[in-house]
């Protein structure tokens, strides 16, 4: 038979040899595929025991099972202490002895060493598993206190079971000027009267000098919309002492029309930068005359040695899910026992917003206030504040013990 195309046997051949070509060609995919596959495994692997060994993933100052740590803030004020501490923890459920020898503290400000402590003497010590011991307290050494701002180097060098370990640990002084502001209250009422003063605190060891050029104050509502924009050119120059404030500036003008949450934002001018500040405006139109929903809570130990410096905090605390707004007309404490051993009032009206299950601080002991109690007994403490048409009473017992 003729056949005007190709004979069944040709198309079979056509067929199969069309076959053999995709199969060949899924062949190469794959082995690409595997080959890539098997590529990026090896890079891996070789990553892998790369990093292990030329980064190894160790916490700094390990010797065997202990290690080294410098304990101590990021940051200080000027005013306050440097509180390092040296700290040795077994990292291990195995007691291990510990040996130390040639202990060297040091602080540094770039190149210039501002503190040295050298023990070379040999210690030795047993750490139960976990245990840590203090090998080092700067402050039982020497008060590091009014240091000029910048970033500090402490470095603590050692031998460990004898191995030379050596950490380093920055912390840095702060040394800035801050925005404060004064008498401004918790809230306002519709077109109240706002007044309050503007401050610059210098954060630092030193005396110094700035000049402000402006203040700009703004009002934003909620959704950061400018409602109200004033600027008051200045161009003075101010002198502000150690840990000092100065007054640069007072504002007066209204509070808005409706009820809300606001924010003011103050942006101060100076040679050095711009310094800026923001604080909470809220306005309502009424407050809570009585102060049902809330509770008094006395933060304070209720045992306590004779002699013994006490110091405790008063807060109000809100007991329900919704914001609550109150004007306070006074606050007295008392602490007695055969007499008055502490006392505190104050009757000038101040205002407090208590957000939903919040508190809010209303007293708290400073510096300043030095309680102790020098004979043992049972000390009585009443704590008393009075609202427009509310009273709330908290007694609390503290018992002294030689």
């Amino acid at each position: 038979m003729k056949y005007f195309s190709r004979s069944p046997e040709d198309w079979k051949k056509s067929d199969e040899e069309k076959e053999r070509k995709e199969r060949e060609r899924r062949n190469r995919i794959r082995r690409r595929a595997n080959f890539i596959v098997v590529l990026n495994l090896a890079i891996v692997v070789f990553l892998f025991f790369f990093t292990k060994a030329f980064f190894p993933n160790r916490p700094e100052g390990v010797v065997g099972q202990f290690q080294i740590v410098i304990d101590s803030k990021e940051s200080y004020l000027p005013d306050e202490p440097l509180g390092i501490r040296v700290k040795i923890y077994n990292r291990e459920r195995r007691k291990g002895k510990l040996v130390l020898e040639d202990f060297l503290f040091s602080v540094k400000k770039k190149e210039n060493v501002v503190y040295e402590f050298h023990y070379p003497q040999r210690v030795e010590k047993e750490l139960d598993a976990f245990e840590s011991v203090l090998v080092f307290d700067l402050e039982r050494e020497v008060e590091l206190i009014d240091l000029d701002g910048g970033d500090y180097l402490v470095t603590v060098s050692m031998r460990v079971n004898g191995q030379r370990v050596t950490i380093g640990k920055i912390v840095t002084v702060i040394e800035e000027w801050r925005v404060e502001v004064d008498n401004l209250k918790d809230f306002y009422f519709p077109y109240e009267e706002i007044d309050f003063s503007t401050y610059l605190e210098n954060i630092s060891s030193r005396q110094r000098d700035i000049t402000v050029k402006s203040v700009t104050l703004k009002i934003l509502e909620e959704d950061e919309r400018t409602i109200v924009e004033k600027k008051t050119t200045l161009g003075s120059a101010f002198r502000a002492a150690p840990m000092g404030t100065v007054e640069v500036h007072r504002e007066s003008l209204s509070a808005p029309e409706r009820p809300g949450d606001y924010l003011i934002v103050l942006e101060l001018e100076t040679e050095e930068g711009t310094l800026k500040r923001v604080l909470p405006l809220i306005v309502t139109e009424e407050y809570q005359k009585n102060l049902r929903g809330t509770t008094l809570v006395v933060e304070g130990a209720k045992f306590v040695s004779v002699g013994e410096r006490y110091d405790f905090s008063v807060k109000l605390l809100n007991e329900e899910k919704k914001r609550k707004y109150f004007v306070l007309k006074s606050v007295l404490i008392v602490i007695t026992r055969k007499e008055p051993v502490f006392s505190y009032s104050r009757s000038d009206e101040f205002r407090i917003v208590l957000d939903e299950f919040s508190s809010r601080e209303i007293f708290k002991t400073t510096t300043y206030d030095l309680i102790k109690f020098d004979e043992p007994g049972t000390y009585r403490m009443v704590v008393v504040v009075e609202s427009e048409d509310d009273r709330l009473v908290k007694e609390m017992e503290i018992i002294a013990s030689e």
